[in-house]
């Protein structure tokens, strides 16, 4: 995997994923990641033995994905699909888990609940859907508003999400601090001086735009960053984020 080419955030975020999904009961080892971007997650879970479909808005960002994980395109246990998830039909009619990183603050209330709706119809029984979402309103900036965001989620509306919909939660974790609150005013600099003009696009077009990003020093990095965006050197930032992690196992 291009490491230097993640952010340093997401490579957090793909450690605790890849523990966490050792721990998911199965049927047929197969997921479906929505939102799949250029293929970072679905490539955990195709390293890991899976094989699955990633549906992606992004016609570049799912052709990066293609050139990414084409060994398992080819091997054909991995699909890819540049269409909305809510319109299109998918390759199979049942999945063990269903995976959609920094997707659901993008949809208002019905397109939601039209998603879990969806979502469950595809999963088999005690079947796994997991989340992620940008979290607390208070940290609401820039960076919302060019990725066409509609909110940021705290605990409580996840919750009050899985009690409106009959979910049953196993597991809620906020992540990445403190790394992400070190980072964030750099952040909203590198974005507003970058990608400003993005603010002038539609809800739909942001929503699409966001699913490959091309910020220098946020999602693109030179090559000698390879250096200290790599598993090994941020391992303990990991052990960190798990030290501050707010779970909740149900």
């Amino acid at each position: 995997m291009a490491w230097f080419n993640i952010p340093p955030g997401s490579i957090l975020q793909h450690f605790y994923l890849k523990e966490r999904i050792k721990k998911i009961p199965t049927i047929c080892r197969r997921f479906l990641d929505i939102g799949c971007g250029n293929g970072y997650v679905s490539r955990i879970f195709l390293e890991e033995g899976w094989e699955g479909v990633g549906i992606d808005l992004n016609e570049e960002a799912c052709k990066f994905n293609y050139a990414f994980n084409q060994k398992y395109i080819s091997s054909k246990r991995y699909t890819i699909i540049n269409d909305d998830f809510l319109k299109v039909n998918l390759p199979y009619d049942k999945y063990d888990v269903i995976v959609s990183y920094m997707v659901i603050e993008h949809l208002d209330n019905e397109e939601l609940a039209n998603f879990i709706k969806k979502s469950m119809n595809l999963l088999y029984n005690k079947g796994t859907l997991i989340f992620q979402v940008p979290a607390n309103m208070k940290f609401w900036g820039i960076e919302d508003d060019i990725a066409g965001h509609v909110k940021r989620y705290e605990m409580n509306d996840i919750i009050n999400l899985s009690s409106e919909h009959n979910l049953k939660i196993n597991h809620i974790a906020g992540l990445n601090y403190p790394i992400s609150n070190w980072l964030l005013s750099l952040s909203n600099i590198l974005i507003k001086r970058q990608e400003k003009d993005k603010l002038t696009l539609s809800q739909k077009e942001k929503t699409i735009y966001s699913g490959k990003r091309d910020v220098l020093l946020k999602t693109k990095f030179p090559r000698i960053f390879a250096l200290i965006l790599n598993p090994f050197f941020l391992y303990p930032f990991h052990l960190l984020q798990k030290f501050f992690s707010i779970s909740v196992n149900r």
